[in-house]
């Protein structure tokens, strides 16, 4: 077996200084950040220590951090900020940053291209295969000043100029010279730190309280609440952390919830697989789910995603427990296309080809979970609804994809006929992909197929079960990703 994620390098753990309940979640984190950062450089030998600050002051008073930033190298000592902060952050990601800062000791980098690679390692295993054009001598020093400077605006902008040089887009001009010194200001998460999911307002109906305030369903009123929003248990959602913004339509409430890249990836693995689904299937899922917003960030208009299946459900903010399986999550050398999960495979995995008709053709293991309601499953659609099926989807197949005849008509997509059923009739109408059909006699067609969705990745009922037997999250992802949809 062909693992997707990369084994760990040896671990010298380093000394640790702080909360002894942060340290074990602390250690993992750090050895996941060590094994995905392996590519930026050789770990300096010698001892280091990790210094966990059970306060905010004494982080920023021990580095001159500003607000900001989670954490600082002084010496041979990492220091982070309090733990509660850095669950509610994507320590992944900060792990990885700063790591890197220690790998890229001795390299004689400027300070600018060295801040680039802790950058592009935030959220990338593999070194590009080339950089962009360096910029202007005069634009490196500016750079350089600016990164020296502390979180000023001026260093706002020397960060968002070096993520668009990462990304080759647009590069943002320099603001104008400053002409005193500035004080510390926040530098807010750039849009692909954070992601916005949209409850429509037809889902959010009857009367709301939020914070213990009871709001007036006033159309065209809205609110704006920061930081911990609770609503009472009967709402459809459960508490909210970040920003949220409501307002008031004809239809009910409609709500916009803008938090953290970790959170909503923390909130949407709770919401598929529940708060008490096994430690190493969250983690999977997390990485999965990590994935597929690389590859599908905006999946809805002005830039947001859905609470629902077709993004990833999401019924509010997630636990303690779940967001500490996020910060652990592999790194997983996937293909972002392909970062898919499905809820049950029903023991038949399909591949993104036989789905979609394009990407890899090859299918992930398939295993028959014991228990798995959809395991296996019968339908019977009318003739009328057939009709309506037949006028919905075009006829005709991508090559390789699955098809499905309708009488003398067809074939047609089984992944169309599906997504039509499910919008007319009911999701449930047509569970899943892996099917097949018979038109019957009287025109109705009886559907036998197994498994809940596409059915193509991650197969939730699959990962649950592993996990439960003992399997690690890497061996759970090796199992629903072929070798053919990694990267290169």
């Amino acid at each position: 077996m062909i693992l997707l994620v990369a084994p760990a390098p040896p671990f010298m753990p380093p000394t640790f200084e702080g909360d002894p309940g942060a340290q074990v979640p602390l250690e993992e984190a750090l050895r996941a950040a060590l094994a995905a950062t392996a590519d930026q450089g050789a770990w300096p030998a010698g001892p280091w220590r990790v210094h966990l600050h059970a306060e905010v002051a004494a982080f920023e008073r021990a580095t001159g951090a500003p607000p900001g930033r989670s954490g600082q190298w002084m010496g041979e000592v990492l220091h982070l900020r309090p733990w509660e902060q850095l669950k509610r952050r994507d320590l992944g990601a900060i792990l990885r940053h700063e790591l890197t800062h220690r790998r890229l000791t001795g390299l004689e980098l400027r300070r600018w291209e060295e801040e680039a690679r802790c950058l592009w390692a935030e959220s990338h295993r593999r070194l590009p295969k080339a950089w962009p054009p360096a910029p202007a001598p005069a634009l490196q020093a500016r750079l350089d000043r600016a990164l020296a400077g502390g979180t000023t605006r001026e260093q706002a902008w020397a960060y968002r100029w070096l993520r668009a040089w990462l990304r080759s887009q647009p590069l943002p001009a320099a603001p104008g010279l400053a002409q005193a010194p500035e004080a510390w200001v926040k530098e807010a998460l750039t849009a692909a730190e954070t992601v916005t999911v949209v409850w429509p307002a037809e889902r959010l109906r009857g009367p709301l309280m939020v914070n213990g305030q009871r709001l007036p369903h006033r159309i065209g009123k809205s609110w704006r609440f920061q930081g911990h929003v609770r609503f009472p248990a009967d709402f459809p959602l459960r508490d909210l952390r970040g920003l949220v913004r409501i307002s008031a339509e004809s239809q009910g409430w409609r709500l916009v919830w803008t938090a953290p890249r970790a959170a909503w990836i923390a909130a949407a693995t709770e919401g598929e697989l529940g708060a008490d689904a096994p430690f190493e299937a969250r983690r999977a899922l997390a990485a999965v789910l990590g994935r597929w917003l690389e590859g599908h960030p905006r999946q809805h208009e002005g830039g947001a995603l859905c609470p629902l299946t077709h993004c990833a459900v999401v019924r509010g903010a997630a636990s303690a427990d779940t967001a500490g399986a996020v910060a652990v999550s592999p790194e997983l050398n996937l293909d972002a296309r392909w970062a898919f999960f499905t809820g049950s495979a029903g023991g038949r995995r399909l591949s993104p080809r036989g789905v979609w008709g394009v990407g890899p053709n090859e299918t992930g293991l398939a295993s028959e979970v014991p228990g798995d309601r959809w395991a296996t499953w019968e339908r019977t659609l009318s003739a009328t609804q057939v009709a309506a099926l037949k006028r919905d989807v075009k006829p005709g197949l991508k090559p390789g994809q699955l098809g499905l005849s309708l009488g003398d008509s067809g074939p047609y997509a089984v992944e169309g006929l599906r997504l039509a059923a499910g919008r007319r009739f009911g999701w449930t109408t047509w569970p899943s992909n892996a099917c097949d059909g018979d038109i019957q006699p009287d025109g109705s067609l009886r559907l036998h197929g197994r498994g809940w969705g596409h059915n193509v990745g991650l197969c939730l009922a699959t990962a649950r079960f592993r996990a439960g037997q003992g399997a690690t999250a890497e061996q759970i992802l090796a199992e629903a990703f072929p070798v053919s949809w990694r990267l290169p």
